[in-house]
């Protein structure tokens, strides 16, 4: 932390930390003046109520006085702390005057304890105690400029010498007394130049977070419309390509080598097309923050799913659906959820070997529902499960049948459970298989968020 002893924090931040530490000042003003008000209006009521013989206490009636006014000061700090904290956000005048009015406000306070040691007794070095109470609470409670800070030591030095020689007459005296009051605004300068230190570099630090906050949110956003957008203009050639590919394919004059050569060309093509599927969906569920849903009966829209798999994969994997005995309702987004069947249904073949079981089990519990998705193939190594559901994961790996992995698949996973109120898990042992489990609940709202 840099000690602002006899310096201002940097010009680049100087404007708007004056005005943080202003309303913050404001705001102190407004709980002080209040419990000032509060505590004087108490002893007056306490001295009334229970008959105290206060007649003999050594100068009652600078008391009283003293009493008096300060019940009827602090009343209008407390309604002018509350006008200028309404007024703050408006003209440039409102916050010079909020500075002024803050300055007095410490005055008053440091006054007023000055007031009480001299009335306690006729040698004030003697009793210093309230005017150190003065002094503290404006030094720790307020985040006073450099300037404002010397006005208020300067003016309350003065007052001090100007008030003694009503109390105390000796040269002597005087001069220790004085000497007392220099020591203590020396301290109140130290602890509010420390105080003042201590808030500017927190304030710094925070605006720098913010400041970095809100270059990664940008960041991020542009990346993902960039993203986006060259994902889908990548879509439309490799679509193209495609469809040359199969009428290139067609034509019977095609020989076995090239007909294999177009093979590749298409297959390739359809594998370019699901990674930039992918990268276009993980774009579109950070950048959407709401997607519509629906009402699903998840026995009958599971068992689709499952069939269509069947009939596409029925060489590759024995895919198995075991739903309950009565209908079970859920509020989803059905085309975003096929999205996360299809994933988990695509990696569990993906590890499994040739007509392996891949299991899909919906389970209710109370008002919990938890959609299973099992295999029993290679499984997942310990050492990769943290990572399993990272974007881009390191814990991304070839298929038995050497099939590619991007590792966006299951980061699309979570990201559209999450925004389903739901989460996803995994177990696994290595060479046994691995179980995805999404959990949800049956008060899901009508928003997926």
């Amino acid at each position: 932390m840099r000690v602002h002893f006899f310096s201002q924090i940097n010009p680049y931040n100087r404007a708007a930390f004056r005005e943080y530490s202003t309303l913050q000042n404001l705001k102190t003003v407004k709980i002080i003046a209040l419990i000032y008000f509060i505590v004087n209006i108490v002893l007056r009521i306490v001295v009334t109520l229970y008959d105290l013989p206060v007649e003999s206490v050594k100068n009652y009636d600078e008391f009283n006085t003293g009493n008096i006014v300060s019940s009827c000061v602090s009343p209008i700090f407390w309604l002018g702390a509350i006008l200028l904290i309404r007024k703050f956000d408006g003209a440039r005048p409102f916050k010079f005057t909020s500075q002024v009015f803050n300055v007095m406000f410490a005055l008053f306070i440091m006054l007023s304890s000055m007031r009480t040691t001299f009335f306690t007794m006729h040698n004030p070095r003697n009793t210093l105690v309230m005017y150190l109470m003065g002094v503290v609470m404006v030094g720790v409670f307020f985040t006073f400029e450099f300037f404002e800070t010397i006005i208020i030591t300067v003016i309350t030095g003065v007052c001090f010498a100007v008030m003694l020689p009503y109390y105390q007459s000796s040269p002597s005296e005087m001069m220790m007394n004085n000497l007392a009051s220099l020591i203590l605004l020396t301290l109140f300068y130290c602890i509010s130049r420390f105080a003042f230190s201590y808030r500017a570099d927190n304030y710094l630090q925070l605006k720098a977070i913010e400041e970095k906050n809100l270059e990664i949110e940008t960041a991020s956003r542009l990346k993902n419309e960039i993203l986006g957008i060259v994902a889908h203009d990548l879509r439309n050639p490799l679509t193209a390509i495609r469809a040359l590919a199969g009428i290139i394919e067609d034509d019977i004059s095609i020989n076995a080598d090239n007909q294999e050569n177009l093979q590749m060309i298409k297959a390739s093509c359809d594998k370019a097309t699901s990674i930039i599927n992918d990268l276009i969906e993980s774009a579109h569920n950070d950048i959407d923050h709401v997607f519509d849903v629906e009402e699903t009966e998840l026995n009958q829209y599971l068992l689709i799913i499952v069939d269509e798999w069947v009939k596409r994969k029925t060489d590759k994997a024995n895919i198995l659906y075991y739903g309950t005995d009565k209908p079970v309702y859920l509020h989803l987004n059905k085309e975003k959820m096929q999205r996360v069947m299809d994933n988990l249904i695509s990696n569990s073949i993906k590890f499994s070997g040739a007509n392996e079981r891949v299991e899909i089990r919906l389970r209710h519990v109370d008002n919990d529902i938890y959609i299973d998705v099992r295999d029993f193939g290679m499984g997942i190594p310990d050492r990769l499960l943290p990572f399993i559901f990272d974007r881009f994961s390191r814990a991304s790996r070839r298929g038995v049948r050497g099939e590619d992995s991007v590792g966006l698949g299951l980061s699309i996973v979570r990201q559209i459970i999450e925004k389903h109120g739901g989460d996803i898990s995994v177990t696994s042992t290595e060479k046994q298989g691995a179980t995805f489990t999404i959990h949800m609940t049956t008060l899901t709202n009508n928003k997926a968020r």
